[in-house]
């Protein structure tokens, strides 16, 4: 088991990876009322393994694709469910599941009673990512994590086991983070995954999982603990692929990891970074990007005009001058439909190869 802690500001919290579900009952008080936030798929698969820790906990659950629940309808549902149950300030939130999950969970923790006691207990590889930072989200409409606070759990609890009932799909997806944060600091796991040929057998390599995933985070926590609130222009640079990748995973059914690895490559197009074809070539081995898709441009600009990141009329990307220093981009939608068709191009002719 592995340790790292955050420090965000007037705060710190821990961060345990490995075999470490045990430590969750170190959080919970005596006579404490307990809500875990999770999924139906979670909830089938791993629920009886928390309830060991847990006693007589509450559950709220979303759907079996929890992104279609990542909504303020849904967030009502939960309000009303706490109430009707007399759940007061002094409870704990449990976090139990991805990505979609602890978003959610974090924002409910972080506006309930104006705030409440929260723990990730991440059970995908992409909350590595979601669960360390303090980063909330709730999308509307169609446009991804429009609305959101930050705010810090008082400990993450990554329990690796947990991981071993993904699929493939959730794997190829999780690397997606996993691959932004190597390229944000020295290409270290890059180099180290260079030989498989799939990423699928590494979830049972306790060791090399656990030490993918503790490299990951101490990447996030270089960037988040420059730049907690997101206010200095040092934590954006975690948006590397955000930008085309979002609005691609939105249009067109990519799972996010797949679409952030799509929004990297374009990433280090823009940047004249040549790594983009080396990158790309990985990603084929590894099975991403397996369906051919004709990408339309307008639906995609009108995706990415609304993307939070953006400032007045530009587009904002994230260069990579090299690994571990990146830059920000900034461009019109004139130089945008340019570049992207050059990119099309160019990918078509790595395809080939």
């Amino acid at each position: 088991m592995k340790k790292i802690t955050i420090d965000a500001v007037n705060e710190k919290y821990n961060v345990y990876i490995g075999d470490c579900l045990h430590l969750l009952e170190s959080y919970i008080k005596p006579k404490q009322k307990v809500l875990i936030i999770t999924d139906e798929t979670v909830k089938s698969l791993h629920f009886d393994t928390l309830k060991q820790y847990v006693k007589t906990p509450y559950v709220f659950s979303l759907g079996k694709i929890p992104e279609k629940d990542k909504n303020f309808i849904t967030y009502e549902a939960c309000v009303n469910y706490c109430l009707n149950h007399f759940l007061d300030r002094n409870l704990l939130v449990l976090a139990f599941g991805g990505g979609v999950v602890t978003d959610f969970a974090g924002f409910f923790a972080s506006t309930y009673k104006r705030g409440i006691k929260l723990i990730h207990l991440p059970t995908t590889i992409l909350a590595h990512d979601s669960s360390v930072g303090g980063k909330t989200a709730l999308n509307v409409s169609q446009y991804k994590n429009v609305v959101g606070s930050f705010y810090q759990p008082k400990s993450v609890i990554y329990h690796l086991p947990f991981l071993k009932t993904l699929k493939e799909k959730d794997i190829v997806s999780g690397f997606g983070e996993i691959f932004k944060h190597d390229l944000l600091s020295e290409g270290y796991l890059l180099d180290i995954l260079d030989k498989e040929t799939s990423l699928y057998h590494l979830l049972y390599n306790q060791k090399l999982i656990e030490k993918i995933m503790y490299h990951s985070i101490l990447v996030k926590k270089l960037y988040i603990e420059m730049d907690i609130y997101d206010q200095l222009g040092k934590r954006q640079f975690l948006n590397l692929g955000h930008t085309l990748g979002h609005a691609i995973e939105r249009l067109y059914g990519y799972s996010h990891g797949e679409a952030i690895s799509l929004g990297i490559c374009f990433d280090l197009f823009l940047s004249d970074n040549s790594y983009y074809r080396t990158f790309y070539h990985k990603l084929i081995k590894w099975g991403y990007f397996k369906e051919k898709q004709d990408f339309d441009l307008e639906k995609i600009m009108i995706s990415m005009k609304n993307d939070k990141k953006n400032e007045e009329d530009s587009l904002k990307f994230i260069g990579l001058y090299t690994f571990g220093q990146p830059y920000e981009i900034q461009l019109t939608e004139e130089e945008f439909i340019h570049k992207f068709k050059q990119f099309k191009q160019v990918l078509l002719c790595c395809m080939e190869k």
